[in-house]
């Protein structure tokens, strides 16, 4: 016989006066009792309110101050001296200079390719040359960011690879020192990339920064770039990317004539270049600048697609911040910041972003850069004054459906242009790529603009990296920066993380976006909070303001978000590095090496 149930707890309660108040019936009782009312409540959340802050560790950097220069000098001095013992070694052996860390003949010979494409490029699409075009979805069809080409047909992979000396008749680093005018792309989608350079390309003292050290007749070149922080150098040879491949050496020629007339109309001087090319045929200066900064990411995939304002971090070392022009607060000192950007010692430059879009608005290409090269008030004939805006399409040219050019206002053979307006402006017609336009135009018809500050001599850095676990909850980290000043200051606070364009395809599954806010730390009293402009710009984030004496904290706040490419990337890194690695372990070092199965 199955003994009594016992009363549902909570259904019937005894009166209170009655239980003995140790009685363990008694917290039984208390605990359900809780747990049930006749009026519903609002929850308002499933987890403790301290659960977040019970995720993060306490860290707390107290990064140390350096003057910005020395990170320089040190980076130009390694670069220099590492091309004068590549001219004495050369010299010794009575050869040139041939750079085994990123050999594109060698690579290009075996068609191997992994100076053109990254880790996420399935070999059996890098495996075609010439004029065969790449199918959809490939390398040069995969697109972020401001990435257009001007050219239809720019789907072909480069024909063949030579150097300097063998592709130009005179070939000259510099025609008439360093502009913006020199510029062309080519079958690259690196127009972010451009147009920064084309915005600094007149400022000879930033030029002279990047190329610190060559020596043409050994073909060994030496630049700088600023990433994650420092100054880095790199060095390369002068071998360059040609479109079309050289002469069939199967047909009859016992001559040579048809090898020199094929080399002659099809592989000589600047307009036989694959990539960026300068419009003088014999200057060289771009092509081999294009080359380094491929080089320093891995390959010239790597510059494929990309924002203005990252580009112009890495050519001058400075502080780009992204502005939508739709949300600027005060316009007159936008205005007076993008007068100083012609100016030889300026503390900005400035570059322009048209805003997503296959197409155009007014004949400026949607997803395209563009370089603001200076900033002026006209003075009209008769009273009054214009805010006029100097800016060039890095194409340097319109692209083959007419496009590229502003078409309104002060557009080439507008209304606006007489004599003596053309001798103010010392403006020339043609299709350039440069072009004309109000300040109110340009900022109603571009959508972001990159405004980079110039860190000069003066500037004091302190900086500190630190790796942290984001939670899967996001708020602000318990990590933090300490800032503490000694007098009133003008700051630039920065909030970045690596750069991760040189390894692309092993960054893992998720974007970060990056967060911080700013506060003394006595008060807590927030001074202000950061957050991107743009989602898709999130390598780092910044703001610029004078703080007063004191100790501050800068707390960083990091969230994620799942990439929709990871899986198909995961699967094609390992598919690559899976037979990369069957290479290995039969000795071989190209797919050419690889023994051939007896039948």
């Amino acid at each position: 016989m199955k003994p009594p149930r016992p009363p549902t707890p909570g259904l019937a309660l005894p009166h209170r006066a009655e239980i003995n108040s140790s009685d363990s019936q008694t917290q039984i009782m208390d605990f359900w009792s809780r747990l049930h009312s006749r009026t519903p409540r609002l929850v308002t959340s499933i987890f403790p309110t301290n659960l977040h802050f019970l995720l993060l560790t306490d860290d707390a950097c107290y990064p140390k101050p350096f003057i910005i220069s020395q990170s320089y000098d040190i980076a130009a001095r390694q670069c220099q001296s590492q091309v004068e013992t590549i001219v004495s070694q050369c010299n010794l052996s009575n050869t040139k200079f041939r750079d085994t860390d990123f050999d594109i003949e060698g690579d290009f010979a075996t068609s191997q390719h992994n100076y053109l494409f990254d880790l996420t490029t399935c070999i059996e699409q890098t495996s075609r040359r010439g004029k065969d075009p790449f199918v959809k979805g490939s390398p040069w069809s995969s697109r972020r960011y401001c990435s257009h080409s001007n050219k239809d047909d720019d789907t072909s992979l480069p024909g063949s690879v030579h150097r300097i000396s063998w592709i130009f008749e005179n070939p000259q680093f510099t025609v008439s020192g360093f502009s913006s005018s020199d510029i062309q792309q080519g079958n690259s989608g690196d127009c972010w990339w451009l147009a920064a350079l084309g915005t600094i390309a007149h400022r000879e003292d930033l030029m002279n920064k990047i190329c610190v050290a060559r020596n043409e007749e050994v073909g060994v070149y030496g630049f700088v770039f600023h990433r994650d922080g420092a100054w880095i150098s790199t060095v390369f040879d002068d071998n360059l990317y040609l479109k079309e491949p050289d002469f069939d050496k199967e047909t009859y020629d016992a001559t040579g004539s048809k090898a020199r007339h094929h080399r002659k109309q099809k592989q000589s001087n600047s307009e036989a270049l694959f990539f960026a090319k300068c419009i003088d045929p014999n200057e060289t200066w771009l092509p081999l600048l294009e080359k380094a900064f491929a080089k320093v990411h891995g390959d010239y995939q790597a510059l494929d697609g990309g924002w203005a304002g990252i580009a112009m971090e890495d050519l001058t070392g400075g502080v780009a911040t992204l502005i939508a022009t739709n949300s600027i607060l005060d316009k007159e000192r936008l205005w007076r910041e993008l007068l100083s950007c012609g100016i030889i010692g300026g503390e900005f430059l400035f570059t322009l972003s048209s805003g997503a879009g296959f197409k155009h608005r007014n004949g400026i290409v949607l997803s395209h850069t563009y370089s603001i090269l200076e900033a002026i008030e006209l003075k009209k004939e008769h009273g009054g004054m214009t805010r006029l805006v100097k800016i060039r399409n890095p194409w340097g040219q319109r692209s083959d459906t007419g496009y590229g050019e502003w078409c309104g206002a002060w557009a080439d053979g507008s209304k606006e242009w007489n004599t003596y307006t053309i001798n103010a402006l010392h403006h020339e017609f043609g299709d350039n790529g440069i072009f004309w336009m109000t300040y109110e135009d340009a900022m109603e018809n571009f959508d972001y603009m990159y405004r980079t500050r110039l860190l000069r001599h003066g500037w004091t850095m302190a900086q500190k990296w630190m790796s942290t676990l984001v939670p899967w909850l996001p708020g602000f980290l318990k990590k933090k920066f300490i800032i503490d000043l000694k007098d009133k200051s003008t700051v630039i606070i920065v909030l970045s993380q690596l750069d991760d364009r040189y390894f692309p395809g092993l960054q893992g599954e998720y974007d970060f976006t990056l967060h911080f806010l700013l506060r003394p730390i006595i008060s807590k009293i927030d001074i202000c909070r950061v957050s991107p402009c743009h989602l898709g710009d999130g390598r780092s984030i910044n703001c610029e303001l004078t703080l007063e004496t004191g100790t501050y904290e800068v707390i960083p706040k990091s969230s994620r978000k799942g990439m929709a490419s990871a899986r198909w990337r995961k699967q094609l890194n390992w598919l690559q590095v899976g037979i990369l690695r069957s290479y290995a372990k039969l000795g071989c070092s190209t797919i050419l090496d690889m023994p051939k199965k007896e039948s």
